[in-house]
């Protein structure tokens, strides 16, 4: 059951998410697909597809990091006292295999299986599933005509496995909205103030649209896959206003749900720009 607002209401869930929301993900000559997928009670089995897009082999290991979202994006690691205060997933959710190795254009599916414990107590719990490029091994000549070993930098994707258990109700807040105007680019950013005090994420994407005085309204921005984690109760976004050029009129931002949000508005608000305001910043 989902109430539309001020609560929405969600079923038990496991959730994959990666970064913002499209189709596939491409990190470097690693291809992910999909970047998001979700499991049921029903369907507790998920499967990743890894692809090689260089035009050389690599290995990756599978792992578990434990990470914390902060409120500017992104995220950091635990420490220690939080790693054994928070429960993650390694423990109930199965990954297989632990390594791959791809040759180029060259496939692999990774598949997780939740394996859902009794009494979990009602909550949100997340792991980020890793997978870290194991390094080329390359010989080379130094200046004696020895032969030395050259290691490369290890990289890592990182992608956030979720589970939910109990009745999920969230009730995001847009706090504030305002302009940030950067002058090395020319670019403005619509920047969005978050509020929250909910136990469970959200997922959903912020649509920005523009009514001038007397005009038609026509978006003006858009972000894709935006994840507001229980971690964080505040969080602030920033994306670019297309075509930006101050005027009077309104500006309304929609954080509509996507994936098991779909069809749900979970916040908005409206900036309304009047010529005095405009007037005072000439």
């Amino acid at each position: 059951m989902m109430y539309f607002r001020p609560k929405v209401l969600i079923k038990s869930a496991l959730l994959v998410t990666i970064g913002l929301i499209v189709a596939t993900q491409s990190y470097a000559s690693l291809l992910i697909s999909p970047v998001r997928s979700v499991l049921s009670e029903r369907d507790r089995t998920q499967v990743i597809t890894l692809i090689n897009t260089g035009n050389q082999t690599r290995s990756y290991r599978v792992e578990w990091r434990q990470l914390m979202a902060v409120p500017e994006g992104g995220y950091r690691e635990y420490t220690e006292e939080e790693k054994k205060r928070i429960a993650g997933l390694e423990k109930i959710v199965r990954v297989t295999p632990k390594q791959v190795s791809l040759q180029p254009g060259q496939r692999q599916s990774v598949k997780i299986l939740l394996r859902k414990p009794e009494g979990l107590a009602e909550g949100e719990y997340r792991s980020h599933l890793s997978f870290v490029a194991l390094p080329l091994h390359s010989a080379q000549e130094n200046n004696q005509g020895e032969t030395s070993l050259k290691l490369q930098l290890l990289m890592s994707y990182s992608m956030p496995v979720i589970y939910r258990t109990g009745s999920v109700i969230v009730n995001p807040e847009i706090t504030n909205l305002s302009l940030v105007h950067i002058k090395e680019s020319g670019v403005t950013n619509i920047k969005v103030d978050f509020y929250h005090d909910d136990l469970f994420s959200t997922h959903g994407r912020l649509v920005a649209t523009w009514t001038p005085k007397n005009g038609t309204p026509r978006e003006v921005g858009l972000l894709n896959g935006y994840n507001f984690y229980p971690e964080t109760k505040n969080a602030t976004i920033q994306f670019p206003w297309k075509d930006f050029k101050l005027a009077p009129g309104s500006l309304e931002v929609r954080y509509e749900g996507q994936g098991e949000y779909q069809g749900l508005l979970l916040a908005q608000k409206t900036l309304t720009i009047t010529q005095q305001m405009i007037d005072s910043v000439k």
